[in-house]
C-alpha cells in the first residue's frame, strides 16, 4: 500500500490518545495522553488467525506507536457512564504475518464508557467496559467501525486526579473492504473540572472549601465536630469543644482545654494546667500532703500556724512560735525559772492551811499563761512551809499545798499528764525560820520545769 496525506483532522495524531476512564461526579472530566499499538491477526478474517490467536505476540503482530500516539477527551454523565472522544495514529508495518509499507494508520472514535467500578467499589482498581463507533483510516482505505473493549485503570494520590489505564478495544466494520483489527492501549489520564467538587450546592466559585463539603453558616466549609467552630480554625476538629478555646474541649469546664490540662476531669485553677487547689495555698492537690489546709510549699502544703518553721503536725507547741531545736516549742531561759519562781513567792498559805486565796489564784493564772507557752515541758509543783508544827505535819502540808496548786493549774487547762506535786515540809528553807519574815517567806511554792 502507498502512504497517503494526513488528513487534516488527524493533525492531533503527533499525540497519544485515550479515554479518560473511571471518571467521577467529583471530577467529571478528564484527558489522557498514551500510546497504542495496532494488530490484525487474532480477528478470524480468512487471511489472518482465528479470533484471539497469539493474543499476545507482540513481536510478530503488534504495530506499536510510539508516545505520545493516542490522545482522548471525556465527561462523566452520570450512574457509571461516561461519553468522549478519542484519536490516534500509528504506522503499519506488518498485517498479521504479511509485512507492508509502513501505511499510515489514524482513528477518531465516539465512545461510551461503563465504569465496573460503581458496582465493586473498589478503592484504587476500577475496571470497565467500552462501546462505540468511529472512522479508521488504513493508508489509502478508510471505513467506519463499531467498537467493543475492555479496560482497567489504577489512580494515584491522594485526591486520586491521576490514573494509569491499560484497555483493549475489537473494531469490527461492516465494509467488505475494512480491516478487523484489536488496539491497544495504555498511559496515563488527568481528572480536572466539577463547579461543585465536593456536593454541598455551592458552586466552587463561591465556595470557600470546593473540596470538603462544609456548612453555609461557614461559607460552606466543614465543621466536622458539630462544635459551631469551623475545621479550618479548629484546633482539635475531631472532638466537639469551645469556640473561646478554639475548638478544642474543656470536660471539667475550668477554662483548660483538656491537651493541656493534667487534671481533665477535675475542676481546677488555669495557673496549676486544671488541676485543683482545694486549701488555695498555690499546691495542686495531688502534690498536697495537707490538701484542705492551708500550707507552705516548704512543707508539701502542710501549715505552720505559728510561722516558726516546724510544720504543725511535728510542731509540740503549733500555737506558740518555738525554736527547731526544741521540736517547735520556746526554749526556757534562767529569767522564766526566776520569773516563775518570784511569782511563786507571792502564794502565801496560812499557817497550817493548804487553801489558796482569791488573790493566790489570781497569781496562779498568770503561771498558767507563762506555762501554757511550754506544751513540752514537764512541770513539778514543789511545796515548803516554815518550822513551826511537827515535821511530818509540815511534810503533809507541803505536799497538799503543792497538790492544790497543780489541781489549779489543771483547772485552768494545764495536761495533768505533764504535771506533778512534790511536798518537801521544812526541809529546804529560803530563810531563816527564827524571823517571822523569814518564816513567811519560808511557807511558798517553787515551779520546776523538767524537758520532756
Amino acid at each position: 500500500m502507498k502512504h497517503n496525506s494526513f488528513h487534516p483532522y488527524f493533525i492531533v495524531l503527533f499525540f497519544s490518545v485515550t479515554m479518560l476512564f473511571s471518571q467521577t461526579k467529583e471530577h467529571p472530566w478528564q484527558i489522557s495522553f498514551g500510546f497504542n499499538a495496532v494488530d490484525t491477526f487474532p480477528t478470524d478474517v480468512v487471511t489472518q488467525g482465528d479470533l484471539f490467536e497469539d493474543f499476545f505476540n507482540v513481536g510478530d503482530h503488534w504495530n506499536v506507536a510510539p508516545y505520545p500516539s493516542q490522545i482522548g477527551i471525556t465527561n462523566y454523565i452520570g450512574s457509571g457512564f461516561s461519553f468522549g472522544l478519542r484519536f490516534s495514529h500509528n504506522t503499519i508495518s506488518k498485517y498479521g504475518d504479511l509485512k507492508a509499507d509502513n501505511d499510515l494508520f489514524a482513528s477518531g472514535d465516539a465512545v461510551i464508557k461503563y465504569d465496573i467500578n460503581a458496582l465493586l467499589k473498589t478503592e484504587r482498581f476500577a475496571p470497565y467496559l467500552e462501546t462505540g463507533g468511529g472512522y479508521v483510516f488504513f493508508d489509502e482505505i478508510s471505513a467506519g467501525y463499531f467498537n467493543l473493549g475492555f479496560g482497567i485503570e489504577y489512580a494515584l494520590g491522594q485526591k486520586k486526579k491521576t490514573v494509569l489505564f491499560a484497555q483493549s478495544i475489537f473494531r469490527n466494520t461492516g465494509e467488505t473492504y475494512g480491516n478487523k483489527h484489536f488496539q491497544h492501549s495504555a498511559g496515563l489520564g488527568f481528572r480536572f473540572g466539577n463547579n461543585d467538587q465536593d456536593n454541598d450546592g455551592i458552586k466552587d466559585a463561591e465556595d470557600a472549601c470546593p473540596e470538603e463539603f462544609g456548612l453555609a453558616e461557614f461559607n460552606r466549609c466543614p465543621d466536622s465536630d458539630n462544635d459551631g467552630v469551623q475545621d479550618s480554625i479548629d484546633a482539635c476538629p475531631e472532638s466537639p469543644g469551645l469556640a473561646e478555646l478554639n475548638g478544642c474541649p474543656d470536660r471539667d469546664g475550668d477554662g483548660v482545654e483538656d491537651r493541656q490540662d493534667n487534671c481533665p476531669d477535675t475542676k481546677g485553677l488555669q495557673s496549676l494546667m486544671g488541676c485543683p487547689d482545694s486549701d488555695a495555698d498555690g499546691i495542686r492537690d495531688s502534690e498536697d500532703a495537707c490538701p484542705e489546709v492551708y500550707g507552705l510549699e516548704a512543707f508539701d502544703g502542710c501549715p505552720d500556724s505559728d510561722n516558726d518553721g516546724v510544720e504543725d503536725a511535728e510542731d509540740e507547741c503549733p500555737e506558740v512560735v518555738g525554736s527547731i531545736t526544741n521540736n517547735g516549742c520556746p526554749e526556757v531561759d534562767e529569767s522564766v525559772i526566776e520569773e516563775l519562781n518570784e511569782i511563786g513567792q507571792t502564794i502565801y498559805f496560812q499557817t497550817n492551811s493548804n487553801k489558796l486565796s482569791k488573790n493566790d489564784k489570781r497569781i496562779l493564772s498568770r503561771v498558767y499563761e507563762t506555762l501554757a507557752a511550754y506544751q513540752n515541758y514537764e512541770i513539778e509543783v514543789q511545796g515548803h512551809t516554815d518550822s513551826v508544827g511537827a515535821e511530818d505535819l509540815n511534810m503533809k502540808l507541803s505536799k497538799a499545798r503543792a497538790q492544790a496548786v497543780a489541781d489549779y493549774l489543771i483547772f485552768k487547762g494545764f495536761s495533768r499528764n505533764k504535771i506533778s506535786a512534790r511536798g518537801y515540809g521544812e526541809s529546804k528553807p529560803a530563810e531563816s525560820n527564827l524571823t517571822a519574815r523569814g518564816r513567811s517567806l519560808n511557807r511558798r511554792v517553787v515551779f520546776k520545769l523538767i524537758k520532756n
